[in-house]
């Protein structure tokens, strides 16, 4: 076997074998979004992305003959965190930070901070109850690179660097990249209901705190590898909390964080930036535990995800996929509570006009199971400038029971105009969404209220600033 095989093979095992990944956009998250150039960096960079959005879904009253929520609105037709509209103008998200390094202590150690202003569920469920924004730290972290590429000065050798403090964890694809490079306003389901973490403790009470924005407090080591000229892999392995951001340990377990990924680099290997062009090929895994009160008491129970997937992008094509399953504490939607704010069965209701509103629920039992994917692609007919894509999507939830399992099938169809490589981008997305009860018969309850659900249309844009401060 010849060396150049031989290593290809290396990358290919390593992406296949180790469970995590860097992601998407075809680029090398893990670096972009953690570390600084070698010999480059600044040592104070100001920089920050406003994101003003406008959605609207088409809202249908639920048709439920006979029962109380007939003629109400199912909370899957209004916009959060709210949920008291079917449309809205809004700051959607709006971050500032730095990065550089820690000139004159050491070049090696870098640093990212980053804060959120927007209205989302980082900074309204920060603070419940508020009607307003509270604004939070996403991003508080300190990167050693002493020992990337073994202590030489060239990365791309074998060796290990550490992160150390409150960042995105290596998780799917979608949730891993920077928003530069978000190629649709909505995630997928399988990613925004199962990987997106709400932090439920009981189901009465709704949720606790701010969304983990895919993020969490821990440590991180990982490395960039150059196999060949055009081939490289990344591995990351990381603990954290798994108590969201913002906040302590609630429970001494910790979360378990792995993503490896093998990608070929058509212009050869290279740090790049958000729009590299590669095929990479990846997989990354979640294991940890949370404290649920089922109404018999505190209890532990697991919490696992798991993910596989691709990513090509070569100008004037993009096509990715993935495929997500899990298992444990599974998200399952909302239940509608009465005027007092106690669950009644029946579907979560967010209208000004009923007496029922919603509480959004967790099924915790280490049986719950879950899986979902998607398929998307994109052609450019002006390269790097006007792209059209399409994506489906699909989650089968809590696919153990019958009476509970839930399809969620989304075709989202959209345009992307770039008036900057990286720093200005509109996007036009209009989603077709349809929920089915498939275990149960069409004309089942359930079914019925499936069938209100809306079609959905986004408009947003993309701003990125950024200014060096000092050098």
């Amino acid at each position: 076997m010849t060396n150049s095989v031989r290593n290809t093979a290396v990358a290919v095992a390593l992406a296949a074998g180790v469970g995590g990944a860097t992601s998407a956009q075809a680029s090398n998250w893990i670096l972009l979004q953690g570390t600084e150039p070698f010999g480059k960096a600044h040592t104070l960079q100001a920089w920050g992305f406003l994101q003003p959005t406008f959605r609207s879904i088409e809202d249908e009253d639920l048709d439920v003959p006979g029962t109380p929520f007939d003629g109400d609105r199912a909370v899957f037709n209004t916009l959060g965190p709210d949920r008291q509209s079917a449309q809205s103008f809004s700051l959607f998200r709006a971050r500032l930070g730095a990065r550089g390094v820690l000139h004159p202590v050491n070049d090696k150690i870098n640093y990212f901070f980053l804060a959120e202003f927007g209205d989302n569920g980082i900074t309204r469920l920060g603070s419940p109850g508020t009607g307003s924004v509270s604004p939070q730290l996403t991003d508080a972290s300190v990167t050693f690179r002493h020992y990337a590429g073994g202590g030489s000065s060239d990365p791309w050798k074998p060796g290990v660097s550490l992160r150390f403090g409150q960042f995105k964890m290596p998780l799917a694809d979608e949730g891993s990249r920077g928003i530069m490079s978000f190629d649709y306003i909505n995630f997928s389901e399988v990613t925004r209901q199962q990987v997106l973490e709400r932090f439920i403790r009981n189901n009465n009470e709704g949720i606790d705190g701010s969304i983990s924005a895919f993020r969490d407090i821990g440590v991180q080591l990982f490395d960039e590898i150059k196999v060949t000229d055009k081939w490289e892999a990344t591995w990351a392995a990381a603990v954290g909390n798994g108590n969201g951001i913002n906040r302590l340990d609630n429970d001494e377990n910790l979360d378990v964080y792995l993503r490896a990924q093998t990608a070929y680099v058509f212009d050869g290997v290279k740090r790049g930036g958000p729009r590299r062009e590669d095929l990479k090929l990846f997989a990354w895994s979640q294991q940890g535990k949370r404290q649920f009160d089922d109404g018999g008491g505190v209890d532990e129970y697991d919490r696992k995800r798991h993910g596989v997937g691709f990513h090509f992008y070569k100008q004037p094509y993009r096509l990715s996929g993935e495929y997500i399953w899990g298992s444990g504490m599974v998200f399952d939607g909302a239940t509608r509570t009465d005027s007092d704010g106690n669950p009644v069965p029946g579907p979560g209701i967010s209208d000004p006009n009923s007496n029922f509103g919603y509480l959004p629920q967790i099924a915790p039992d280490e049986d719950n199971e879950f899986d979902g994917w998607y398929v998307e692609g994109a052609y450019f007919p002006i390269p790097n400038k006007f792209g059209i894509q399409a994506r489906f999507d699909r989650l089968n939830r809590m696919t153990n029971n019958d009476a509970r399992h839930r399809q969620f099938d989304t075709w989202t169809i959209g345009l992307q105009y770039w008036n900057h490589p990286v720093k200005g981008q509109w996007q036009l997305n209009y989603r077709i969404r349809d929920l089915e009860a498939p275990d149960l018969p069409g004309g089942h309850n359930a079914n019925k209220v499936g069938e209100s659900m809306g079609n959905e249309i986004g408009l947003q844009y993309f701003f990125l600033f950024k200014n060096v401060a000092l050098r």
